[in-house]
């Protein structure tokens, strides 16, 4: 009996360590499939869609939206991205930059200092970003003066784009060589705009080089609808005035006189034009009759006068 009722009692624990052997197994089978199910999660995300969609759409000049999409990339939380994470908050910064939001884009440089090992970026060049998006600051409150080194520095860094702040710092300080250097940087490396055609009229104005300035102006006005629109017309008739086209500048003052009848640069120049095209030629105190008027209207005329002198006297 007591052999027996040890057997049964073996049979039971068996069952009971299988059972529990059992139950251990498949939690450690579910505490696996969650590992993964988690790894999987964190490792294959949507954050180089939404990079790659960033990134044409900064390409394409949608800034703002680009914005969007890095934003969207960086919170999903992806292991072992911070290399790719860093490239966002690059392209990020890049975005604010011409949307000229400097202030933005500066913080989002310091962010990446504070945030990720130096391995993944270069710190040298970092730091000189968050220099320069605080110079950009400070040119866009008027200091045109200061800001100059670091737009000289940045342009021989390679970043071109700096050479149009470097132009207008330039121009400021009646530097027109340098000047026009830094427009021909500008536009080696991004072409002509009407901003850096009413640049370039603007230096050769200065040197009183007019059919260059002409060249420039025409350009700028070729281009269409920007804010210098109606600077360019009027230095359009000035540059003609000053090369002696009388007519040619008249016809323009004319015409852009009609079309912008609220500017009065142009409705000054018209004036002045009026007075050279169209010459009064008629005489004053016509005694030897200049002005081909009949003997009876100077007949009345003298009338009129000898009526005035007798009334006088």
């Amino acid at each position: 009996m007591d052999k027996q009722k040890t057997n049964t009692i073996k049979k039971g624990r068996n069952k009971t360590y299988n059972k529990l052997r059992t139950i251990y197994n498949l939690i450690f089978v579910l505490f696996i499939l969650l590992v993964l199910i988690y790894g999987v999660l964190h490792v294959f995300t949507d954050k180089k869609e939404y990079r790659n969609a960033g990134i044409e759409k900064f390409n394409n000049g949608d800034y703002e939206a680009a914005i969007e999409d890095f934003d969207n990339a960086l919170k999903c939380n992806q292991w072992f991205s911070e290399s790719l994470d860093v490239d966002i908050e690059m392209y990020k910064a890049d975005s604010y930059i011409k949307l000229k939001d400097f202030s933005s884009a500066n913080k989002v440089y310091s962010g990446i200092l504070k945030n990720y090992p130096e391995k993944y970026y270069d710190k040298e060049k970092v730091d000189f970003l968050i220099e320069l998006t605080s110079t950009l600051e400070r040119y866009e409150n008027g200091d045109y003066i200061s800001t100059l080194a670091c737009f000289n520095r940045a342009i021989e860094a390679g970043y071109v784009e700096m050479s149009l702040y470097a132009a207008n710092c330039n121009e400021y300080s009646k530097k027109y060589e340098d000047m026009k250097k830094n427009l021909d940087i500008y536009t080696a490396a991004f072409g002509y705009t009407p901003d850096i055609c009413y640049k370039y009229a603007s230096y050769y104005l200065a040197f009183e080089d007019y059919n260059n300035a002409l060249s420039n102006i025409e350009q700028g006005i070729e281009c269409g609808d920007s804010i210098y629109f109606q600077d360019f017309i009027y230095s359009q008739v000035l540059c003609y005035t000053k090369l002696n086209k009388y007519n040619t500048a008249y016809e323009y003052a004319k015409k852009y006189k009609s079309e912008y009848p609220g500017n009065k640069d142009i409705a000054d120049m018209y004036e002045y034009l009026d007075t050279r095209v169209n010459v009064d030629t008629e005489v004053i105190n016509d005694i030897y009759n200049q002005n081909g008027k009949t003997v009876d209207e100077n007949t009345d005329s003298e009338s009129e006068t000898g009526t005035d002198i007798e009334t006088i006297n």
